[in-house]
């Protein structure tokens, strides 16, 4: 058969299914209406023809429906919206079965992602148990990391906390609950969720390890680790390229972008939310329409200023444009974040005879905190992402020097998957992994603040 004749019956199964849970919800309905809502005649509601004809000679047990209210439920109107919500609901399960149906076909006809999916059910299996277990002596009294390690003990684990003697009141439906057929399927369901999750997140990055120690250059490795693990990819990075080089360029802007960014958007945005003046309204809303424009529109009119001014082929003066095209958003951040602090502790600091300076250096900084580092790590950050303004304003023999020394990572990594005559996938995956190391690091100190600065900075404008 052809692509069309599988369409066409794909096509018919659907209308066919559509039109048949329709009846049946609106025998429910029905049954509903009428005061009928045990499972016995619900399930009569999912029986096509024979349902319709019993439901339909049920008496009415209800004094407050009549059957006008019965009626209703027939009109077009209420089965057009029924058969809207029917369509839509078999069209997100449609978009589920059928990759879960491609992926169980391929399992059959290879042996590694059958592999993989029973490893995956064994994990997500293990896992049910071992939340089971936990909250089984959870509600016996057993808490704390000992009793959650006991937990992980297949079979013994249960029994463990089956014979404890419960520290606390429990009742024996609560602890039934736990175990019961309704629970674990709602652990299966989220632990399978979090499994899929986790596996999507952790295998790009063990490839890209293993990418990094296979030393490739030309080939994209199809296993997820090298036979053969080596450095070939770092002494190639050290001894063969720049790359320091460009790191010691992307670092420089990244600090600098970082310090005068945030001490100049700090002090823009406390005088915006801390101080009434003329044009006050009339500036925040010139920086929020700057905000709407990319900087890639004004690509020209950089290149030729950077060029008048002699700036082409120096890393440093990137910080420029990185500072200037960051401050529209993050002074919008910063001021609702401060607007939140209440002005009464300014005015009783200014009763006790602290000056401007004080006040916002005792008072508004400390309590800035959070959103200031959230501000900071995201302007130390965009020199590491961007490759469009340094490969435009950098790449140029502006004198008898090697180009290629004033490259940032981003510039001088790309080239090698994208330049047919510097190729070198592992290269690429090596020096990936040496960029995030600095990034992985800010987020992991500064983790507390940046969640708080998230939440707090996009409250109040």
């Amino acid at each position: 058969m052809g692509l069309l004749a599988y369409f066409l019956i794909f096509l018919a199964l659907f209308i066919v299914l559509a039109v048949y849970f329709v009846n049946a919800f609106i025998l429910m309905d029905v049954l509903e209406k009428k005061g009928y809502e045990s499972h016995k005649y619900r399930l009569k509601a999912f029986i096509p023809i024979y349902g319709n004809k019993v439901i339909k000679k049920l008496d009415i047990l209800s004094k407050e429906v009549n059957e006008s209210h019965i009626n209703y439920l027939y009109k077009p109107y209420y089965i057009y919206r029924k058969a809207l919500v029917v369509v839509l609901i078999e069209f997100l399960v449609f978009l589920l079965l059928i990759p879960l149906s491609v992926i169980f076909y391929l399992s059959f006809i290879n042996n590694k992602i059958l592999t993989m999916l029973i490893s995956l059910l064994i994990i997500v299996v293990y896992l049910v148990y071992q939340g089971s277990v936990a909250e089984y002596g959870r509600k016996k009294g057993y808490e704390g990391v000992k009793y959650d390690l006991m937990a992980l003990v297949p079979v013994a684990g249960f029994f463990y906390f089956k014979a404890k003697k419960p520290l606390k009141e429990t009742s024996r439906e609560s602890l039934k609950k736990v175990i019961s057929l309704k629970n674990i399927l709602m652990r299966f369901f989220i632990n399978a969720e979090l499994t899929i999750m986790v596996v999507i997140v952790v295998l790009p990055v063990l490839y890209i390890f293993g990418m990094a120690f296979s030393n490739v250059r030309t080939d994209i490795p199809n296993t997820l680790w090298p036979k053969n693990p080596n450095f070939q990819a770092f002494i190639f990075l050290t001894k063969e390229t720049n790359f320091w080089t460009w790191y010691r360029n992307t670092l420089g802007i990244a600090v600098i972008n970082m310090i005068i960014g945030t001490i100049i958007i700090t002090g823009a945005s406390y005088v915006f939310a801390r101080y009434s003046f003329k044009g006050k309204k009339a500036g925040l809303l010139a920086i929020l329409v700057l905000q709407a424009f990319p900087s890639f529109m004004g690509l020209i009119a950089m290149y030729v200023l950077f060029w008048k001014f002699g700036l082409l082929g120096k890393p440093l003066a990137l910080s420029i444009l990185y500072i200037g095209g960051s401050i529209p958003g993050n002074l919008w951040l910063i001021k609702g974040f401060l607007s939140q602090i209440p002005k009464d502790l300014d005015e009783s600091a200014m009763i006790d005879g602290a000056s401007k300076v004080k006040i916002f250096t005792y008072i508004i900084l400390p309590l800035a905190v959070p959103i200031l580092t959230f501000v900071a790590v995201s302007m130390f950050m965009g020199p590491w992402m961007d490759y469009m303004l340094p490969s435009y304003l950098l790449d140029h023999m502006v004198d008898a020097g090697d180009a290629t020394d004033r490259w940032t990572l981003a510039v001088g990594i790309y080239k090698f998957i994208n330049d047919a005559n510097h190729l070198n996938y592992s290269a690429f995956a090596a020096a990936s992994l040496i960029v995030g190391i600095p990034i992985a690091v800010l987020y992991m100190i500064f983790q507390k603040y940046l969640i708080e600065g998230i939440m707090a900075g996009a409250t109040k404008g």
